[in-house]
């Protein structure tokens, strides 16, 4: 059997009781403390968020005008072969054209050079005939 009277009995169990109060309030409390920090820390991580996605919307958006940048320089780039080609065509054409006349022009010097032997015999026989008469 206890020596101890009921009231001191309920006084060690009220000193208990309150000593382990206030351990749950200090637990209480420093719960809370750390249920703000998650929520500080969780609006830092909403703010990273938001950021990361803005800066994502943001190069999608860079990527798309590169793009279609690309598909312009891409359509101007063939227009620029397909007029290098006909430049090519057309001086090939040129080319041809040249080697004719020039062609044609050895040819007709050719000609012109006979026709003046010829022109020179021509005028012998002439001159040779009036000594004649």
């Amino acid at each position: 059997v206890s020596t101890q009277s009921t009231g001191e009995r309920v006084k060690n169990m009220t000193k208990k009781l309150m000593e382990e109060r206030h351990k749950a309030e200090d637990r209480i409390a420093d719960l809370e403390k750390q249920c703000e920090e998650m929520k500080l820390k969780l609006e830092e991580v909403e703010n990273e968020k938001a950021q990361l996605i803005k800066n994502c919307d943001e190069k999608d958006e860079e990527v798309e005008n590169i793009t279609a940048e690309n598909a312009e320089e891409t359509k101007r780039i063939s227009q620029l072969e397909i007029e290098i080609e006909n430049n090519m065509r057309v001086i090939d054409s040129n080319k041809n054209e040249l080697h004719n006349l020039e062609q044609e022009k050895k040819h007709k010097e050719e000609k012109h050079a006979e026709l003046e032997v010829k022109l020179k015999e021509f005028i012998e026989e002439c001159m040779e005939m009036s000594e004649d008469v």
